[in-house]
């Protein structure tokens, strides 16, 4: 991508990281009513393991971001590959507590692309915006990198709530599915439920998944709450108060 080049020490590149969620898609509409400046770009970092209704609504914010805000979007993925492929060809499965899918399908690609924008100096050079609402200031935390730096125009821009988030998206006719892998090992069982009854073909993929890492491991780690999803109906509880809206990206 041909991108105009500053100092970037004197002037930080400003990027909004989309997830797809309640809070980055309200952060669109801010940028639309004025409550929050435009960034230089938009970036999505896709994990090729998202619910299709939530691809579905990636679909429409790139073409909002482009021909509303006339600002460029960027999709960017994982030299991995997709990561539920990732996990079954090496007998594996994600693990709460563990930022492999974090760091590499979501931090990494992004990163990446930022450095063939601004170079591999090690000065403060990158601003990520990430969605983060006042009633989870809890989650600000700081950048790992010294070159590329969070930033929170939902606390500091603009302070906003969750739900005055869902709000602003209802004012504009979205109701924005909930983001996050549908694989992801922190959702709740009725989330997994719901995978079952909806999209029952990735339900079994999450099945193969849990059988290829037993046979090649052992053990009894399962993708809900390191249970086997085999036995779902067995021990369902209700669903996770996660409502980070892909808050494994921090």
């Amino acid at each position: 991508m041909n991108f105009p080049t500053r100092d970037w020490v004197k002037e930080p590149l400003q990027v909004l990281s989309y997830g797809g969620g309640v809070q980055s898609t309200a952060m669109l509409l801010m940028i639309k009513d004025g409550k929050i400046p435009k960034p230089d770009i938009v970036v999505h970092s896709d994990t090729g393991s998202e619910l299709p209704e939530t691809e579905q609504f990636i679909e429409w914010a790139y073409k909002f971001t482009i021909s509303e805000l006339k600002i460029p979007f960027v999709i960017v993925k994982s030299k991995y590959g997709k990561l539920h492929e990732f996990y079954l060809s090496t007998a594996a499965i994600p693990v709460i507590g563990m930022r492999h899918c974090t760091a590499n399908f979501k931090i990494a690609p992004q990163r990446q692309f930022f450095r063939s924008i601004v170079g591999r100096r090690n000065k403060h050079m990158v601003d990520c915006w990430l969605g983060i609402t006042t009633d989870e200031d809890r989650r600000r935390i700081d950048s790992d990198v010294k070159w590329c730096q969070n930033k929170f125009p939902l606390l500091d821009d603009n302070p906003s709530s969750r739900q005055e988030c869902i709000e602003l998206n209802a004012k504009y006719g979205l109701d924005v599915p909930k983001s996050g892998c549908w694989l992801c090992p922190y959702q709740g069982g009725k989330k997994w439920l719901a995978l079952r009854t909806n999209h029952p073909e990735l339900f079994q993929y999450a099945l193969e998944m849990e059988e290829a890492k037993k046979a090649k491991w052992g053990g009894k780690i399962g993708l809900y709450q390191e249970r086997p999803l085999k036995d779902l109906d067995e021990y369902v509880l209700p669903d996770s108060t996660c409502d980070s809206d892909a808050g494994c990206f921090i």
